[in-house]
């Protein structure tokens, strides 16, 4: 049948799980979750998840070196696009049409960033984690983050839209968050609520992970705007210090200052996209610092224990006179100044 063969196609080519939904399953789900707004044709997605590895992870959340995390970055972002070209080709040789959605760093014009007042969520064209959990990929972890049976949050995902009418799978019955909350203290920007929740439809199961706040408030993070801990002795990979405003509604207007200052000039390599987003940027200029919520939930509750205990004794990255990135201790920037308010 064509399900399997391509559900097949994708493990062939590097996933770790693939799955297919159809248009139906997100009937009551959020709007990015829309088939029809990328493609009116769509009718189903087959979805797919890559996944990361661990052994760079230590070094990157213990701040010896980030050059792992960059190399993984870039690799699997290419790869997911790969995998879906197989499958795109797949279904347009049996006759369908079929669209290989771009992984990141492609976001839904009315969200653009160049608008005077853009809305202070990102919604991207389709949303590649509820197509996930349509199609039994994954489940919704409290992050928000889809975590996948083997690699929890620690993936990528993929998916590929296509006419035909594929027989879709069941949604996936294992439970893998444990609600932990990790994701939540790890997070430099406060992005993430730790107790309250939102609901949303998709498949027609309630599926829950937390409240965020406004989503620039996660990409300035992640861009390299800032990255301090809220006490002062842990920091991201980012040498920026923004202070973000706490009104979620400012955030768009701060982001397009901290683009214009030649001060944010290394961070703001970090965010330059082209025509196909995230594969169009170098690996030059692929510099991540932060996704500690999905790096640091990639196994078991020990593990990420360990994790998270080595990114709060990692210290604080800075940049010094000539221009190099060095590693402050958490007692050295403990002993600067008194920070109160710390989270964990």
């Amino acid at each position: 049948m064509l399900e399997d063969e391509l559900r097949a196609t994708a493990l062939k080519e590097g996933a770790i799980r693939a799955g297919i939904a159809r248009r139906e399953a997100f009937a009551e789900a959020p709007p990015s979750a829309e088939m029809g707004y990328e493609k009116p044709w769509a009718q189903a997605v087959v979805s797919f998840a890559v996944d990361l590895g661990t052994d760079w992870i230590k070094d990157t959340l213990g701040k010896v070196t980030r050059m792992g995390f960059k190399r993984v970055v870039f690799d699997n972002y290419h790869r997911v696009y790969r995998i879906g070209a197989a499958i795109e080709s797949r279904l347009k040789n049996s006759g369908f049409k079929a669209h290989n959605i771009i992984p990141n760093g492609i976001y839904r014009p009315d969200h653009t960033f160049e608008k005077d007042l853009p809305d202070p969520d990102l919604k991207p064209p389709l949303s590649l984690r509820y197509m996930a959990v349509g199609a039994g990929v994954g489940e919704l972890g409290w992050s928000g983050n889809v975590l996948v049976p083997g690699a929890w949050s620690n993936a990528y995902l993929g998916g590929v839209i296509t006419d035909a009418s594929l027989r879709p799978d069941t949604l996936l019955e294992e439970k893998i968050c444990d609600g932990c909350r990790i994701c939540t203290r790890v997070c430099p920007m406060g992005f993430m609520d730790k107790r309250e929740g939102t609901e949303v439809t998709i498949g027609g199961r309630q599926h829950v992970y937390n409240r965020k706040r406004g989503d620039y408030r996660c990409f300035i993070g992640c861009a390299g705007y800032t990255g301090l801990s809220p006490d002062g002795r842990w920091s991201s990979w980012s040498t920026a210090r923004s202070v973000l405003p706490e009104d979620d509604s400012s955030l768009p207007q701060f982001y397009s200052r901290l683009r214009g200052d030649a001060a944010n000039a290394m961070a703001t390599r970090n965010t330059t996209f082209g025509a196909r987003g995230v594969l169009d940027r170098s690996f030059e200029n692929t510099n991540p610092t932060c996704a500690h919520c999905s790096t640091i939930c990639s196994g078991p509750l020990d593990h990420r224990r360990e994790l998270m205990h080595l990114l709060f004794n990692s210290g604080v990255v800075e940049r010094n006179e000539q221009g190099e990135e060095v590693v402050i201790d958490p007692e050295v920037m403990a002993s600067r100044r008194p920070f109160e308010g710390a989270r964990r």
